[in-house]
């Protein structure tokens, strides 16, 4: 760009050379999302904040200010978010918590959820079909749970499990896992959920480095003899949580997990996306011979915020954009004296234009609190 100076009865052209930027990240033409309320297939329904463990990952050492009971949304409320959502085309519900099944009224809640059905495949002229509602769990109260989880409607399982060693077990889980039964009572709960008809469990192992990343090969292992698929979450270091402190050594790459696992059990042979239940965003292999899977979630290493067809609903009525970056938007006006439909459709469509291109390198509040 040229520009005019004058210096006494001198002109003089100056020519300024104005810096290049690079231009921003381009949204690929197949990213429908993720600010399209259209694009959100998943709704996760936080049932409570609290938790009877205090994984290290997960909350800090000292636990988390919990809500009142008083200032949880109702059964009533969270049936009211998931029915809105489904007849805008939503069609899989994930409860989670906090630890889900503390909860006293958790069967009236999935019995509500699991009675509802999607406006999506209507859409395509095919009629109502029914929505997939899924729980994630600890597992520690499974053992005396399952059967009535699985007559409430709640169709599939995902369990928390982060190493099979029961005194590492008691260091990631800390507080209350001794005296709810420890590892050995988690395992009888899988046992448990399996007799209770729930086919294709999940199970969920956040990979730690130096602290459990060494059982990757046994956790892949568990895929051959048992139809689970076992995923690898790579650490995401969110709120105030323990590891927080040392999180680029607690992340591990995911590359680095399945190169360990295929040098000790062969070559994985990749799975078809679409025939693993659910919507999420983990890759599928399957071990040579192997009656179950295993899937990975690289949120820290390969963000997939271009795809992301989620969004949060907390325990205490904030729908969340972002498990990292929050973008909150408070549906309780919308339910309180009662529930309004339209008005429900409004928070979200307004949470879902909050998202981010990607996500930060860190959370702001703990995991517990989100729902994961």
């Amino acid at each position: 760009m040229a520009r005019v100076q004058r210096q006494g009865s001198i002109i003089l052209c100056v020519t300024v050379v104005l810096p290049l930027f690079e231009p921003g990240p381009v949204r690929p033409a197949f990213a429908q999302g993720p600010r399209s309320l259209s694009s959100v297939r998943l709704l996760r329904l936080s049932v409570t904040d609290r938790c009877n463990l205090r994984c290290v990952y997960c909350m800090p050492e000292d636990g988390v200010d919990f809500h009142k009971q008083t200032d949880l949304l109702s059964a009533r409320d969270i049936v009211a978010v998931a029915r809105a959502a489904a007849t805008i085309g939503v069609d899989h519900f994930k409860l989670t918590g906090g630890e889900p099944t503390v909860r006293a009224d958790l069967c009236e809640i999935i019995e509500g959820v699991a009675g509802l059905t999607t406006g999506r495949v209507a859409e395509q002229g095919a009629g109502q079909a029914p929505v997939d509602v899924s729980l994630t769990t600890n597992g520690m109260l499974l053992d005396r749970l399952a059967r009535d989880l699985r007559s409430a409607g709640l169709q599939r399982l995902t369990v928390s499990l982060d190493t099979l060693r029961a005194d590492r077990f008691e260091r990631i889980a800390r507080g209350g896992a001794r005296s709810l039964g420890g590892l050995a009572r988690l395992l009888r709960g899988l046992d448990a959920a399996e007799a209770a008809g729930f086919e294709r469990i999940k199970i969920n192992m956040v990979v730690m480095g130096g602290v459990n990343d060494d059982e990757v090969v046994d956790f892949a292992r568990l895929s051959l003899g048992r139809p689970w698929t076992v995923r690898f979450i790579e650490y995401m270091p969110l709120g105030e949580s323990t590891m927080i402190g040392h999180s680029a050594e607690a992340t591990v790459d995911n590359a680095a997990v399945k190169a360990r696992i295929e040098a000790a059990c062969g070559a994985l042979e990749p799975v078809d996306r679409q025939s693993e239940p659910g919507v999420g965003p983990a890759g599928v292999w399957r071990l040579p011979g192997a009656r179950g899977r295993v899937g990975f979630i690289s949120a820290m290493s390969r963000p997939f915020c271009e795809t992301c067809n989620r969004l949060r609903l907390t325990a205490s009525g904030e729908l969340r954009s972002c498990l990292f970056d929050g973008g909150e938007v408070n549906v309780l006006p919308a339910l309180r004296p009662a529930p309004d439909a339209e008005r429900i459709i409004d928070a979200m469509r307004r949470c879902v234009a909050l998202k981010p291109e990607t996500h930060s390198a860190r959370g702001n509040r703990a995991m517990s609190q989100l729902g994961g």
